[in-house]
């Protein structure tokens, strides 16, 4: 049996639209993902919010506990993860803290700045030389339609071959689950092993007109686009 997971998206605890216990009450009512990361910019503290709240509404769906890193090289996501941590300035401080707390590295959107239509970071062709464990080869923000085919192509032929995961990077509810990890069983912990052995697959579409065309005037009502930079910052 495989599963879908999604292992990027973001709540109020940094620059997303739901609250975490709203995030994981639409995911588990109107998608059929198994497995969620939240993944909030410099914090964990949503996501165990969001794990808690999960487990105690028995919704099915699981939690991981995850962070997205701003350093100077690019943006980094730790996966199951026992604590919020600190800002690293380096990817390299980022990921051996990670890996400190027996997590897993996954570099997010890593060619996205090659693009001039938004502000996200990646780490680039660092991909080829840091300890990661997988790369994000399918970002939904609707920008990556040329760094995602991108990404795939060198982790396969120049790169290490890293695990390939597929993450929403979901702000909003109409976005949730679109881009997403295929992986085979149905948990946490399997999702875990397919990292570990490199057999996810990176799946889904980027957000569809449709999905832009709601969250857009949403964000509008609420004060105007995202204005979070993906920069590290003391």
């Amino acid at each position: 049996m495989y599963s879908k997971a999604d292992t990027h998206m973001h709540t109020r605890f940094s620059d997303g639209l739901m609250s975490p216990e709203e995030t994981v009450e639409i995911i588990a009512r109107q998608t059929d993902i198994r497995v969620i990361a939240i993944t909030d910019h410099d914090t964990a503290d949503g996501a165990f919010i969001a794990q808690s709240h999960a487990h105690r509404l028995r919704l099915p769906l699981e939690v991981i506990i995850g962070q997205e890193f701003s350093t100077v090289d690019g943006d980094v996501v730790g996966l199951f993860l026992k604590s919020t941590m600190p800002k690293y300035k380096t990817a390299a401080q980022a990921i051996e803290a990670i890996h400190a707390q027996g997590g897993l590295a996954v570099a997010v959107h890593p060619f996205s700045r090659w693009s001039t239509l938004n502000n996200m970071c990646g780490l680039g062709v660092k991909i080829f030389d840091l300890p990661l464990d997988g790369v994000e080869a399918r970002n939904g923000f609707p920008t990556n339609f040329l760094s995602n085919p991108l990404t795939t192509w060198l982790n396969r032929h120049k790169g290490q071959n890293l695990a390939e995961l597929g993450g929403s990077d979901s702000h909003a509810p109409f976005t949730v689950g679109q881009s997403f990890t295929w992986f085979k069983g149905r948990t946490a912990d399997d999702l875990r092993r397919a990292i570990e052995s490199r057999t996810t697959r990176a799946a889904g579409s980027l957000w569809t007109p449709t999905s832009l065309a709601r969250v857009i005037p949403v964000l509008l009502k609420q004060g105007g686009l995202p204005r979070y930079k993906h920069v590290y910052v003391e």
